[in-house]
């Protein structure tokens, strides 16, 4: 992606002050944005920009100022056959990262530049981990709607399934004190004897083979820790529109007012804030290989 070099030019957006730093790091989102988009269309895979970019490119036509990143969402059997493929499809120096292609267990996926340095904190210890600048991509699964009464009981298994992968100590103890719960104990005991990777697997697969049984769909993870990103309906992907973000255009689903207002309210207030990535080492002219051999 070809950038004017006014672009990278510090300014002054909504009181706040975006850096030439900051916009290089912009730059390496929307370049990776870009290259999502070909795998995307080669693939005939649907997905949408959400939270913050969609915010984004509704109120601001780009990023908000003191956003850093790019997120996106696909509905869960897209994103199944996403995860297929990716692996092939970004290669150096571009890494499709998830919990079947480095040593995390988390319930989406990134996009990363190896040219890029983006380190957690909580991740310094791991030189192995890849730490380039990201990209989020986000699966929505189906969620209750009131209207599928059995629904709740999916809910259930999703958060035990999720406790066999995030909390199985506990839940020996549990089953050890006699707590009957909705799966078989041997069953859950078997699963706790898996490798950790094969119960996520197993979690995702049970969140495939429920998908569209409600009209509801959310990222699973918000339904579990209650966030204020409410679930949304089916209803409001009908259809892609394009939004002019920087200097691209973003596929947003057709329904983002309602999507916007049911997780922001009144979105056209600006509340200046930070990201969700608060501490996060960010360098966008540095490998992080190269940055870990000389800061850490």
């Amino acid at each position: 992606m070809d950038f004017d070099a006014s672009f990278f030019k510090e300014e002054e957006r909504c009181g706040f002050l975006v850096t030439e730093k900051r916009k290089k790091v912009w730059a390496v989102g929307m370049e990776l944005l870009e290259q999502f988009d070909r795998v995307c269309k080669k693939h005939g895979l649907r997905y949408f920009v959400y939270y913050g970019t969609l915010l984004g490119a509704v109120r601001h036509q780009g990023y908000i100022p003191w956003d850093d990143d790019i997120d996106v969402v696909m509905f869960r059997d897209d994103y199944e056959r996403f995860q297929l493929i990716a692996s092939e499809e970004f290669t150096e120096p571009y890494f499709f990262q998830n919990s079947y292609t480095d040593c995390v267990l988390w319930p989406f996926s990134k996009i990363r530049d190896s040219r890029t340095t983006a380190i957690e904190r909580r991740f310094t210890n791991l030189r192995d981990f890849h730490h380039g600048i990201f990209m989020d991509v986000f699966p929505l699964d189906s969620v209750s709607d009131g209207i599928n009464e059995q629904f709740s009981v999916i809910e259930n298994i999703q958060r035990l399934l999720w406790r066999t992968i995030t909390d199985p100590k506990n839940l020996l103890i549990e089953l050890k004190a006699g707590t009957s719960f909705l799966l078989e104990s041997d069953f859950i005991l078997d699963l706790i004897k898996m490798d950790a990777v094969m119960r996520f697997k197993v979690f995702e697969d049970f969140n495939a083979a429920h998908f569209g049984e409600t009209g509801q769909v959310n990222y699973i993870m918000e339904e579990m820790m209650c966030t204020r990103y409410q679930s949304v309906s089916m209803e409001w992907f009908q259809d892609t529109i394009y939004l002019p973000f920087e200097q691209i255009q973003v596929p947003a689903p057709v329904g983002y007012d309602q999507i916007l207002t049911r997780s922001y309210g009144d979105y056209s207030q600006l509340v200046q804030g930070g990201t969700a990535h608060e501490g996060v080492i960010l360098e966008p002219d540095i490998p992080y290989k190269e940055y870990f051999e000389k800061y850490l």
